[in-house]
């Protein structure tokens, strides 16, 4: 009996020791992320502590039955577990933190195109070529990187239709074209029926610029401006923006107010110019900044924080917290995948499914002006989904997952922990509320694309006026 009893207390000791080596970790991880409320973790301590002196006194001591001694075992090898599942999650926060405080250079995706039906199949193949490139920002950074490649001549073109015109008749070879011009192409130029094919893609690194205007967001309201890109893949890509919103985040009252604008909205592009207008959504054209920029002088407002995302981000977070509830206006049928069909009321969409129902805008007579109302249900229902029930804690390290790799922000690690803090400290529940500008249809030109002519959304100033006042309201101002 005393034999076992002394196998017992050996188990014990080193089950104990180990335990005690993983709680302490766990518990220096916990205080340093800085995001658990200190009326939670002054009474986990103590009780922790508490429990782990009386298990250790069973284990040491060598006159305690064997009962306790099990006990002891069991506890230890409860809190080895509990403590390695802990700092696993742990370890995933702070690299998802370690994230948002790197510095994303945005980049913008460029790439070499041909006829489909010419013979050219590899860059090589180019060489000493005439290749086109229509002219914009980062065109000359782009035919620069691609001199480095192949040896070819550049012409630059202001006409999209009469590159492509010369693409046709044999005066060029090949064009250079990033999204933008390739979106076109599909959108706006599909009568010219023209068909290429992709030989090589390369990108261009762009400056950044840090525009943010700090606050103290666990007791100051503030504005993030959410842009929301046209496409999946890499965050770090320049992009349009399909996704234009302004959520106004009153911290203290727990409220939050989404304002949306449409993605063909005819303002001002700041840092191009006084006479530079164009489509809100060309303004990612120019890289992050510029759309922040030109929706502080549109709502006359400042922006304290942006955060990009795309495709792959909006379908992640749906699928990560189990799917959400959006309320439909209307029945219909959606033309992006072409297999999904929404009721009116609520449907429960995986991430596919709430993608598709933001981005569809042809099935309704308003058209984008309903799709960005879409939108808001989309956003509206993640934030419910996440502050009003246990999906952020029962799906945390899938949400971090999903989201890692596809945003990008520049609200500091810091400020997302005091958030996290905030809420946890004050489980209330957060009241969403929604705003749309609106305006007219009109066709012409714009800054981006001087030679075509293109749907454009005139802001009715009734609309902006009313946003810029709420805005104000939420602000405190």
């Amino acid at each position: 009996m005393k034999k076992k009893n002394k196998k017992l207390t050996l188990i014990a000791k080193v089950i104990g020791v180990i335990s005690l080596i993983i709680t302490i970790i766990f518990s220096f991880m916990l205080v340093k992320l800085n995001m658990i409320p200190n009326k939670y973790l002054a009474p986990l301590f103590i009780v922790i502590i508490l429990i782990y002196l009386i298990m250790l006194f069973f284990a040491f001591n060598k006159k305690v039955k064997s009962s306790l001694k099990v006990t002891s075992i069991i506890i230890f090898v409860l809190f080895a577990v509990i403590g390695g599942f802990g700092t696993k999650y742990l370890y995933t926060t702070f690299d998802f933190l370690s994230i948002l405080d790197k510095d994303i250079f945005q980049k913008e995706k460029f790439s070499v195109k041909v006829l489909d039906t010419s013979d050219y199949n590899k860059l090589e193949e180019l060489n000493d070529k005439n290749l086109g490139i229509y002219k914009s920002t980062n065109s000359e950074k782009a035919s620069d990187e691609l001199s480095k490649k192949i040896e070819f001549t550049k012409v630059e073109y202001t006409n999209l239709e009469n590159m492509f015109n010369d693409l046709t008749d044999g005066k060029i070879s090949g064009v250079i074209m990033n999204g933008s011009v390739e979106k076109l192409l599909k959108d706006e130029l599909s009568d010219m029926e023209i068909s290429l094919k992709t030989i090589y893609e390369f990108k261009v690194s762009i400056d950044q610029v840090d525009i943010v205007k700090v606050v103290n967001v666990a007791n100051t309201p503030f504005n993030v401006y959410i842009a929301g890109g046209d496409g999946f893949g890499s965050i770090d890509a320049i992009f349009n923006t399909d996704v234009n919103m302004v959520a106004t985040i009153d911290p203290v009252n727990r409220k939050v107010l989404l304002t949306s604008i449409p993605r063909d909205y005819y303002v001002n592009l700041v840092l191009q110019g006084e006479e530079a207008y164009d489509k809100l959504t060309h303004a990612g054209y120019y890289g992050i900044e510029e759309s922040v920029k030109s929706v502080e002088k549109l709502l006359n407002t400042d922006i304290n924080y942006y955060v990009k995302v795309n495709f792959s981000t909006i379908e992640g977070i749906v699928d990560a917290i189990g799917g959400v509830d959006v309320y439909s206006d209307y029945d219909f049928y959606e033309r992006a995948f072409r297999k999904y069909h929404y009721t009116v009321g609520y449907n429960h969409l995986n991430g596919e499914q709430a993608l598709a129902f933001a981005r569809e805008r042809k099935s309704f007579a308003e058209g984008d002006i309903q799709r960005v109302k879409n939108q808001q249900k989309v956003v509206e229902a993640i934030i419910k989904k996440v502050t009003s029930s246990t999906a952020l804690i029962s799906n945390y390290d899938q949400i971090l997952n999903s989201i890692s790799d596809n945003m990008d922000t520049n609200i500091s690690s810091k400020d997302i922990s005091k958030l996290v803090k905030m809420q946890l400290n004050d489980m209330r529940g957060w009241s969403v509320e929604s705003i749309n500008l609106t305006g007219t249809g009109q066709m012409g030109p714009t800054y981006t694309f001087p030679t075509l002519n293109l749907y454009t959304m005139l802001p009715n100033e009734d609309s902006v006026n009313e946003a810029q006042t709420k805005i104000k309201d939420y602000l405190g101002k």
